[in-house]
């Protein structure tokens, strides 16, 4: 790992967690969630990152218990079996996310961007950038998420701002969607687009302490909810529920939407490359992290020879499905009962583990006295 053992800093972490969050909120999701819970879509986001950062908080007690990264604390707790099997759950996670963002990605580059070029080449090209980002490490991903991250930031709040002409607040009514408890529902099976929350528990060796990984996370997770939420919230306000639902790339078409005179127009152009550099990042931080687990699985002595075997892996996933509706269906799909189910499972059975070893150790003291 290029990253050495606690030199990892609360902006460097925040930045990785932010921008493997961020980038669905440039593909369908908002649409799909404006379609499933109407109204609610903006709250039902909040519902889903409070119960990440419950998550967090359960990790931070477990690494102060049992320090290490995941393989090592997995195996510490649950034994050799155990570990490997939470270990597989996580590969399998980032290089499913990997394949999914890529080929949303490539899709609407060929949508909105460059319809003339071949399919399998925007594949090829995206899967290439990604594996050369990987390759150079975990510190220059770091770094520069880092740097980008103020530009994203601003970047997507600009736009929202200068859409307030278009407001419609009425849009927003009624408020709790279809019904409060299914609206509550959706959004704790939609907590999984936060999985990759838990990238600075892979990682934990290179923070530079607990406190530092607490933080980092929990910043991350709220920003990007933030922004996520207020996204979704302008959208439904711009659009209303009946068309906003049929959106494929609900960001673009905000950026459409904005007018800033008869000389400045189409600025929804510049968004894309702020995009695809979003989403080739968190393409890459995936792929990387996929590659770290099987190195620290297997034991072997270098990442790097994995990296572009795991890119070709992961864009051959990529172009499996036969059209872009079905990879959303599969997106919606993983997401609810694979990254949910993986979440909500891992880190209790993680977390009971390690309360029972740290109360046997409790157990010895005494009797020892």
């Amino acid at each position: 790992m290029s990253y050495q053992p606690g030199r990892m800093g609360i902006a460097e972490g925040m930045a990785l967690v932010f921008i493997i969050l961020l980038p669905r909120i440039f593909l369908t999701t908002p649409a799909n969630d404006a379609a499933t819970v109407a109204t609610a879509g903006w709250w039902m986001v909040i519902v889903s990152g409070l119960l990440t950062i419950l998550t967090i908080i359960a990790w931070v007690y477990i690494l102060q218990q049992t320090p290490g990264d995941l393989f090592s604390i997995s195996e510490k707790l649950l034994g050799r079996i155990g570990a490997w099997l939470v270990t597989i759950t996580c590969i399998v996670f980032f290089f499913l996310n990997a394949a999914l963002l890529l080929r949303q990605f490539s899709e609407n580059t060929l949508l909105t961007a460059l319809p003339q070029i071949e399919f399998s080449f925007i594949i090829g090209w995206y899967a290439l950038v990604a594996a050369l980002s990987a390759f150079l490490g975990l510190e220059a991903l770091a770094r520069g998420t880092y740097l980008l991250l103020p530009i994203s930031v601003f970047s997507l709040l600009i736009v929202l701002l200068l859409l307030a002409p278009t407001y419609d607040t009425y849009n927003l009514a009624p408020w709790q969607g279809y019904g409060f408890l299914p609206s509550l529902k959706h959004g704790i099976q939609n907590a999984g687009t936060n999985f990759g929350a838990l990238i600075l528990v892979i990682v934990a060796p290179a923070m530079q302490n607990v406190r530092t990984f607490k933080w980092a996370s929990i910043l991350g997770i709220m920003g990007c909810v933030f922004l996520k939420a207020l996204s979704i919230m302008v959208f439904t306000m711009v659009f209303g529920i009946a068309v906003a639902s049929e959106k494929t790339l609900p960001f673009f078409e905000m950026a459409r939407l904005v007018y800033l005179s008869r000389y400045l127009q189409r600025i929804e152009s510049l968004f894309i490359i702020l995009w695809v550099i979003v989403g080739l990042l968190g393409i890459a931080i995936s792929l990387y992290m996929g590659a770290y687990l099987i190195t620290r699985l297997l034991k072997l002595p270098a990442l790097k020879p994995l990296i572009p075997l795991s890119a070709y892996i992961i864009a051959q996933l990529a172009m499996i499905p036969p059209d872009i509706a079905t990879v959303i269906r599969i997106d919606g799909f993983v997401i609810a009962n694979f990254f949910t189910t993986s979440l909500f499972i891992l880190t209790p059975l993680l977390l009971v583990a390690s309360m029972m070893k740290t109360s046997k150790k409790g157990d010895q003291s005494c009797s020892s006295d």
